[in-house]
Order: structure tokens, then sequence, then C-alpha cells
């Protein structure tokens, strides 16, 4: 969630001292009491009527500060509105009602709010650029804001340094070409600024989304060689994300040799054993950072993680808790608390991450869709229903919280009903690629309209070509409609782009339907050496591997129901 902070360039809360008008004073007081209170709906909602009845652009500001904070997103984006139509001169109006648009989906109203402020006169478009961007770069409204900024940027005439920046956004956005023709363009106009370590870097990721690895390695290089700091490990990532583990460990035991990278090369070490499914390595190295003093608490998180694989549980549970009662974060809380509904310890699971709740108001999103998502990992599928609900009601109509409901719907059997929820999600956001891609999913997923299913997937990747979910998708609509040979390129490359355990449990079960047992074998061996613990991965590996498996090819649970693919079917 973009925070209040983020939107409006403010560190501290705008004191308000109304004028004595009638009623203005007596609404401003009641949403501070609200807020105080705890009662975030109605503080966001008693100051949303104030800002509608006052004409100090102060109160709508304070408004859209209150309300973005309780993630209350109608009421921020009818207080930003409010806030810039007082003040259409205030640039930190227009960027605070743009950036309430994107988190909103309203890609026009973000286009034209942008457009306004870096028409201003007095605004210097690179420095404005240079400080949005970013801002929307790292995170989930990066694809709403490349399709409101690539309309918005003139690249006649920013620097080259602001087409580096619009190149990150469009490669978090999926759109691997597009970030490839910004980079080209800053290398026309600043040579220097184009062959930078950021661009090399953001060079190399994009050369090993396209399946050109000694590309990828050349721009990596030359990353290090640019910047031999901060890009010290630029060809190891690179290695990494190649898939070649063994040359990685070598680059990083080389860099190893070097005071000055030691510590960081022993830590990606443990993390590269981690993630090869090496346990004891991984163990030696993480306890022996954390006798050292290095990175403690990462280290003891790490090594619950171990035990936890290992079957462990009391010991991982016991150092889960330790970095909870200092301090830690959401991560360490959602684990704990996984450990403790197994045991039967619900309240206790609970507690963990209300009580993170009440300290971090700002997460509040993702707190709550992480409590969800644990109900329904524990089985508990109506509650974690019961447990979106619960945060609709607190902070109504977020999107997020909507879409989570949807997945949660369906997650607990309820197809119908997240059909009807995805529907309505996309009758609101026609265009959105992540509606677009679920409710496609779904369809596929059950056997439904499977042709639509298709067509709502293509609409989805035109924005976003390359996002890995998305083309995992369409290649498992391609399966479902009797195509496992046109399914495994698509899931090839979703795999290469995201190394998802979900992503290799369809591409292992494609191949072995196309005959390639060997390679389904290959696939789903390396993804359970990152990924031990994913349930939909170990499923589909049982279903085709284990006792109960016949000889031949398993039948998948129903591709080729072509015969109907435009009808309801499948599971109700």
């Amino acid at each position: 969630m973009l925070t209040a902070v983020g939107l409006l360039g403010s560190a501290s809360v705008l004191a308000l001292q109304p004028r004595t008008v009638s009623g203005e004073g007596e609404r401003i007081a009641g949403a501070e009491l609200a807020l105080e209170s705890g009662d975030c709906r109605a503080a966001s909602e008693s100051y949303a009527r104030a800002a509608e009845a006052s004409r100090d652009p102060r109160v709508s500001r304070r408004a859209t500060d209150v309300a973005l904070g309780c993630a209350h997103l109608p009421a921020a984006w009818q207080s930003a509105q409010r806030w810039s139509s007082l003040d259409p001169e205030n640039v930190d109006s227009l960027r605070a009602a743009g950036l309430v648009a994107l988190e909103l989906w309203r890609i026009d109203d973000a286009r034209r709010l942008f457009a306004s402020l870096l028409a201003k006169p007095d605004v210097e478009a690179d420095r404005a650029l240079g400080d949005l961007l970013p801002l929307v770069t790292d995170g989930e409204h990066a694809p709403a804001a490349w399709l409101a900024f690539d309309k918005v940027v003139d690249r006649t005439t920013v620097s080259s340094e602001t087409l580096v920046l619009l190149a990150r956004l469009a490669a978090a956005a999926d759109n691997l070409a597009a970030a490839g023709q910004a980079l080209e363009l800053a290398a026309q106009k600043a040579p220097g600024i184009g062959s930078s370590a950021s661009a090399a870097r953001l060079r190399a990721g994009i050369a090993v989304a396209s399946a050109q690895p000694e590309a990828a390695l050349d721009a990596a290089r030359d990353a290090a060689r640019i910047d031999p700091v901060d890009e010290a490990f630029a060809v190891a990532e690179t290695l990494v994300d190649l898939d070649r583990t063994e040359e990685a460990y070598r680059e990083i035991e080389r860099l190893a040799a070097f005071p000055e990278s030691r510590a960081e090369a022993e830590r990606r070490l443990a993390l590269l054993a981690l993630s090869s499914g090496d346990f004891a390595d991984a163990q030696r190295r993480f306890a022996a950072r954390l006798q050292r003093g290095t990175g403690a608490a990462e280290a003891v998180f790490y090594l619950a993680v171990i035990a936890e694989r290992r079957g462990d549980k009391d010991l991982a549970l016991q150092s889960y808790r330790r970095l909870v009662d200092a301090g830690a974060g959401l991560l360490p809380r959602v684990r704990a608390a996984s450990l403790l509904l197994e045991k039967g310890e619900r309240d206790a699971a609970l507690a963990l991450l209300d009580q993170h709740l009440a300290a971090h108001r700002d997460a509040v999103v993702e707190i709550e869709t992480a409590k969800a998502q644990l109900l329904a990992d524990a089985g508990l599928g109506a509650e974690a229903v019961a447990s979106i609900d619960a945060a609709l009601e607190r902070h109504p109509r977020h999107p997020n919280l909507l879409y989570q409901r949807a997945m949660l719907l369906e997650r607990a059997g309820r197809t119908r009903e997240a059909l009807r929820l995805f529907e309505s999600l996309l009758e609101a956001r026609p265009d959105e690629g992540t509606v677009l891609n679920a409710l496609g999913y779904t369809l596929a997923d059950r056997g439904k309209q499977l042709s639509r299913a298709e067509r709502l997937i293509r609409r989805a990747l035109e924005s976003r070509p390359d996002n890995a979910a998305f083309l995992d998708s369409l290649g498992w609509v391609r399966y479902r409609r009797s195509d496992p040979r046109g399914a495994v390129p698509l899931l090839e490359r979703a795999w290469r782009l995201a190394r998802d355990a979900e992503i290799a449990a369809h591409w292992g079960e494609v191949l072995w339907v196309a005959g390639d047992q060997a390679q389904a074998r290959m696939v789903w061996a390396r993804a359970l050496a990152r990924a031990p613990d994913s349930r939909p991965l170990r499923e589909v590996v049982e279903r085709f591997t284990g006792p109960a498996a016949s000889p031949a090819a398993p039948t998948p649970a129903a591709p080729g129901a072509a015969a109907s693919e435009d009808q309801p079917g499948g599971r109700p």
C-alpha cells in the first residue's frame, strides 16, 4: 500500500486549526476522536464529509492523509479529488490524487492528473519523475503506473536518467520490450548514463528473461566493472537467475576471498545452499554466522526454516518466537502462527498477527491478507473468508481485499461465488491484468468456458506480456484445451521468469502428458529443491509418480473438454 507519507511527501501530520464555521469544527473534532479511538473507517468517512463541506484545502489534505493511513481508498479518492479541485495549482494535491487513482486502477484519471502536474510551469519534469517513478516501481502498483506514465512521459524532453527510471518501471510491469526500448533511448541521449551500472543490471535481467544467457552475463559483468562496490555480486545473481548454481557458487566463493565482500559472500553462500536444498551446508553456514554475531536475526530465521523443513517443528517455533519477541516483522510471525495452528493453538496464532497489526497500521492490508491466507492454509476456509469479510468492513471496497476474497472463495470450493466476484471486479476494472488472469485461470482450472478463459488471459498478457503467472495460465488453458505441446514453451518461459513451484507443477504435468516423463521428473526435482514445502507441487508429483500412479501417464483432471468448452462445466 502506498503510505500517506509517500504520497504527500511529508513526515508529519498536518495540524489543523479550523475557523469557527458552523459544524466544520465539530466534524473535524469527531473525525479525530474516531481516529484516536481506533475506528479508522469512521474517521476516514467523517473527514471525507468534512472535506466536502469545507473550502479549506487543509481539511481535504488531512482527510486524504487519514483515509490513506486507514486503507479506506474510496474515502481517499473522494478527499484527494476535493483537495485537487480546491487547490489545483498545488503539486502535492495532484500527486496525491494521481497516486490514489493508481491504487484504484483509475488509469485515465491518473494520466490526467500526472499530465497536469508535469505541465505546470514551475515543475521540472525530470525532478518530479525522479521522485514519482521510484515510488511506484517497487511493488504492486507498477502495472497501473506503467499504463499511466507510458502515455504521459515525453521521451524526447526528459533526461537519460529519467528514461532509465522509466525502463525500470516497464520491467517491473512485466513489459521487457518497452524496458529495452527505454534503455536504448537513454543510451542514445547520453551514452554514459545509458551504460550506467543500473542500466547494465536491467539489461542483464531482460536478457535472462529472453533466454540470452551470454548477453545476460556480459551485462552483469559490465555492471560489476562500472560499480564494483554495489554491483559486486551482479554476475553471481545473474548465474542464479540462469539456474547455473554451481557457477554461482564458484563466483561467490571467489568474492569471499576479498575482505570487503567476505561477509556478504558468506551470507549468499548460505542462502544459495538453502535454496538448493542442501540443508546441512546451509545450517552450518548460518550457525557460523550466528556464532560470529553477523546477521544474527536473519541467521535465527533461516535456522528455524531449516528445522521446520527437517520436521523439528518445536525448535522452529521456539526460534520464530525469539524473533517475534525481539520485534521481528511479519514473516516470522506468519510462520510461527502456522505452527501454532498445527498444534491447535488458534487463539495464540491469530494473536501474533493482531499484535503486529496494532503496531503497524500502515501495513493493514498485507497483515489482514496474511491472516486470511494462514487460516485457509490450515484448512479453515470458512473462517478465512469471514476474516477477510471483517477486514472489508473496516476497509470497504478495498480492491486487494476484494481480490483476496474471491481467491479464498475459490479455495474454499465456493467456485460460483468466486466467479461472480471476479466478474464484478472485472466490470469495475476491465483492463486490470491480475483480474483478467484470475478469472481466466479459474475458469480454465474448473474446465469452464475454455475459449473465453483463453481470451481473458491473452488480454491480460497484452499489457503485461512477460508476466510469469499470466504465461502459466495461458499454458494451463492450452493444456486444458488438449494442446499439451503448445503449452510446454509457455510454461517453460513462465518458469524461467519466476522459478515458482506451482508453475513447475504445471510444467511437469504437461511434459509428462506430452510424453517427456524424464524431463518432467527433472523439472519437479529442481522445483522441490527450491520449495520443498509447496503443497501444489507435492500433490502433482505424488499423483504422477507415487505408489498409486499407474505405469502409463495418468489422465489429467480434465484437459480436452472441448465439446463443452463454451458451456459452464466442471465442479459447481
